[in-house]
C-alpha cells in the first residue's frame, strides 16, 4: 500500500505516527496555514508539523480541485486514510485512490456523524462513546464500517481530555484496519440503528443558561473546553467557567432554593467550590476567568472578587 494521509487536527498526529512506523505514507494532505489568533504570523495545522518531523511531502490546497487531483497523483498512492482532515473528498478525488479510501471517526457510528462527535458525546451525556473505521461515503460519516472501538465515559472528561484519549486509542485502531486490509480478512459492514447528527462548534454554542438544569450545565462547561470556553456575564464583564466540581452523575445532587433566581451565586465549600443555582440543583464550579484576565481556582478568584458570593450572573 502507498498511503495518502489527510488530517489537520492534533488528535490526528498519533495515528500518523503510528502508521508510518508501519506502512508506506507516500504524502499527507492537510489544510493551509492559518493566521494565529494574535499578530499576522502562519500557523500550521498540527499534522504538518508532525509529517515534517517525519520526513514526509506535505500537500496543502485550498480547494481539491483539478491541480490538487493532478498533484496528488504524481504520488500514485492507492490507499487514503483520513483524519479529521476538514474538508469533504468528490467522486473524481476518490477515484485516485483504487485499493481503499478510509475514514477515522470518534463516536461509535451511526451515532454523533459530522464535524464534533467528541464535543457531541460529551454534550449529549453520552455514558460510552467510541471510534469507528469507515470506508468513505458520498453521504457524511455514512460508510461501512471495518472497525469500532467502545469505551465507557465517566462523566468528567472535557473535550481536550477525551480528545488526546481518542487520538491514542484511535491510533492503535488504524494499524490494525490496515493489517485486515493487507492480509484480506477485511470486512465491511452497513452501519445499523439511527444516526444522530453534530454541528460545527461556535462560540455562540457557548453561552450558559442557568433556567437549564446543572447536569446539561456540567457537560456544557465541559464540552467547550478548551474552545470556545463556557461564558456568562457577571457585573457587566464576560466571564469564562473553565471548571466543573465531579462527574455528571454527582451533578445537581444539591438541590437548589426554588425561592432563589437561576444563576445566583450562593455558597462556597472548600471540596467543591462555588454553588450556582439552576433550574435543577447546584452547579459547583472549579475555575473562572474573567475575560483578558487569568484563569483561577475558585478560591483565588473569589479572593480578588469578594462580591461575586450572592451575586446573579447574566
Amino acid at each position: 500500500m502507498r498511503i495518502l494521509f489527510a488530517g489537520t487536527a492534533e488528535i490526528a498526529v498519533p495515528s500518523l505516527q503510528a502508521l508510518s512506523q508501519h506502512y508506506e505514507i507516500a504524502a499527507v494532505l492537510t489544510s493551509t496555514d492559518k493566521r494565529g489568533a494574535r499578530g499576522n504570523a502562519l500557523v500550521s495545522p498540527p499534522i504538518k508539523v508532525a509529517a515534517e518531523e517525519l520526513g514526509l511531502p506535505v500537500l496543502q490546497f485550498d480547494h481539491l480541485g483539478r491541480e490538487a487531483r493532478e498533484t496528488v497523483s504524481k504520488y500514485t498512492c492507492d490507499t487514503l486514510v483520513c483524519f479529521a482532515y476538514g474538508r469533504l473528498f468528490g467522486p473524481k478525488f476518490l477515484s485516485l485512490f483504487p485499493f481503499e479510501q478510509l475514514n477515522i471517526h470518534p463516536s461509535l457510528l451511526p451515532l454523533l456523524r459530522g464535524p464534533s462527535p467528541i464535543q457531541g458525546a460529551i454534550l449529549s451525556q453520552a455514558s460510552e462513546s467510541g471510534i469507528s473505521i469507515q470506508r468513505i461515503a458520498s453521504a457524511m460519516d455514512s460508510g461501512d464500517l471495518l472497525l469500532a472501538e467502545q469505551f465507557p465515559l465517566n462523566g468528567d472528561e472535557t473535550t481536550g481530555s477525551l480528545s488526546l484519549f481518542v487520538a491514542e486509542r484511535a491510533a492503535d485502531l488504524a494499524v490494525r484496519a490496515l493489517r485486515r486490509l493487507e492480509d484480506g480478512t477485511a470486512v465491511f459492514s452497513p452501519q445499523s440503528g439511527e444516526a444522530t447528527y453534530t454541528k460545527l462548534i461556535t462560540p455562540e454554542m457557548a453561552e450558559l443558561d442557568f433556567s437549564n438544569p446543572a447536569k446539561a450545565l456540567h457537560a456544557q462547561i465541559r464540552a467547550m473546553m478548551p474552545w470556545p470556553k463556557a461564558r456568562t456575564t457577571y457585573q457587566g464583564q464576560t466571564l469564562l467557567i473553565t471548571g466543573v466540581h465531579g462527574t455528571l452523575d454527582e451533578a445537581g445532587e444539591d438541590p437548589s432554593d426554588v425561592h432563589v433566581p437561576v444563576g445566583t451565586v450562593v455558597a462556597k465549600q472548600k471540596k467543591k467550590g462555588i454553588a450556582i443555582t439552576t433550574s435543577e440543583g447546584l452547579l459547583w464550579v472549579t475555575r473562572l476567568q474573567l475575560e483578558k484576565r487569568k484563569e483561577m481556582d475558585w478560591q483565588s478568584f473569589l479572593n480578588g472578587n469578594q462580591n461575586f458570593l450572592g451575586s446573579k450572573l447574566r
